[in-house]
């Protein structure tokens, strides 16, 4: 579980009551309880502990100018803090068993959690509000729980007032490295009159404020050929504005008539789209017309498709197929429903089969002729019956001529 109380309401109710100059005292973790705490002065109490916070409050409710706040400090708000609790609270912090073993041998980790980090400098803007017209005041740091370089360098722009630092756990001897490394950065001398307590060094320290004087200096003289240079750019910018107002008018008259010009092809493209709605409509009418004749043109189709099917089936009853066949070679391959159709199409024409009237002709002079021949026939049975007879005469004739001699003969014998 991550816990994480933010007291900036606590922080910032007692603002009002501190004045302005005198010395302001942090204490990060109260080893005792209250012993050993500031009888007067403004004063921030920073405990991580929930139950000795509660305490500490019961103890300084008395002093307006005193707030405890129950935080975890870190380097950067937000953070997450492993926190370790051990059977000496003293070493309650992020710092595992295994970092305090070999100088606690009886250390034994009770429980540990996950809390929210934030950072010192916020706490101490709640409490006590910056203002850059604010007189210098002296703040004076003491570190006796969590991580003492996460707690100093959260201090943010409140390290030019930080004046002491006294570290008063034994913490191990690399994180007693990094912050004194820190502390050696920021101008921080160690006291060798009083056990882990460092100051801040006058001289180096009013090195560091010139330096600084410097550096803004020299930021301000950038921003200030920076002004320069946007405010030439905005004159040569204000000057090609102030030449473009004749350029504008001319470009807002050539738009006007653009303007004109588009109305009356709007104009005109309406009077067209009403001609071409009315062709339109002229055109469905039309198309409608035509959709009916054509409706009225394939049922005649059908019926003259129908009537045709029929016709054809009556000349393929009468028409001499074989004999069409016959005179034409090079229709063999043809059925009889193709033979009918060359025959309507082309034969009639091409006149490959002799035509009624010269069938008629001929017939009605074959008659004729039979008739002739009928004639002729009669008239040689006629002459036949005729020869019969004179041959049947000749034939009694030569009989009676053949008997006569013998009748001589007896004659003249007897």
């Amino acid at each position: 579980m991550v816990l994480c109380s933010m007291t900036s309401k606590e922080t910032t109710a007692v603002a009002s009551d501190h004045g302005g100059g005198e010395e302001l005292t942090v204490y990060v973790g109260v080893p005792g309880l209250a012993r050993g705490l500031p009888s007067s002065g403004s004063l921030l109490v920073v405990e991580a502990e929930p139950q000795k916070a509660r305490e500490l409050r019961q103890v300084l409710q008395n002093r307006p100018e005193a707030v405890v706040c129950e935080e975890v400090l870190a380097a950067e708000n937000e953070a997450t803090v492993r926190w370790h609790r051990f059977n000496d609270t003293r070493l309650n912090g992020p710092s595992d068993l295994t970092v305090w073993q070999q100088r606690f041998p009886n250390l034994r980790q009770i429980d540990e959690e996950q809390r929210c980090g934030r950072r010192l400098g916020d706490l101490l803007d709640n409490w006590l509000p910056r203002e850059e017209e604010q007189a210098l005041e002296p703040l004076h740091l003491v570190l006796s729980q969590g991580d003492p370089l996460a707690a100093l360098a959260g201090l943010g722009p409140w390290i030019s007032h930080l004046q002491t630092v006294q570290m008063m756990l034994p913490w191990p001897e690399e994180t007693m490295q990094l912050a004194e490394t820190w502390l050696a950065e920021q101008n921080f001398g160690q006291d060798p009159q009083t056990e882990a307590m460092w100051n801040r060094d006058p001289v180096a320290t009013r090195d560091w404020l010139l330096n600084e004087k410097e550096k803004e200096r020299q930021d301000l003289l950038a921003a200030n050929q920076q002004l320069n240079s946007d405010c030439e750019a905005t004159r040569a910018e204000r000057d090609i504005l102030a030449a473009k107002p004749e350029l504008l008018s001319a470009q807002m008259h050539e738009l006007r008539e653009i303007q004109d010009h588009t109305l009356a092809n709007i104009q005109e493209s309406q009077t067209e789209s009403e001609r071409f709605k009315s062709q339109q409509e002229a055109l469905q009418q039309e198309c409608q017309q035509l959709t009916h004749e054509k409706s009225e043109l394939l049922q005649k189709l059908r019926t003259e498709e129908a009537v045709n099917l029929n016709s054809i089936k009556a000349i393929k009853n009468l028409f001499p197929l074989q004999h069409y066949k016959e005179i034409s070679n090079d229709l063999g391959d043809l059925d009889e429903d193709r033979l009918v159709l060359h025959y309507l199409q082309h034969g009639r024409h091409e006149i490959r089969l002799k035509t009624y009237q010269e069938l008629d002709n001929e017939l009605k002079s074959s008659l004729k002729r039979c008739e002739e021949a009928e004639t002729k026939l009669k008239l040689l049975e006629t002459q036949f019956e005729l020869v019969k007879q004179q041959l049947e005469t000749m034939k009694d004739l030569f009989a009676r001529l053949a008997n006569r001699p013998q009748s001589d003969q007896q004659a003249k014998e007897g």
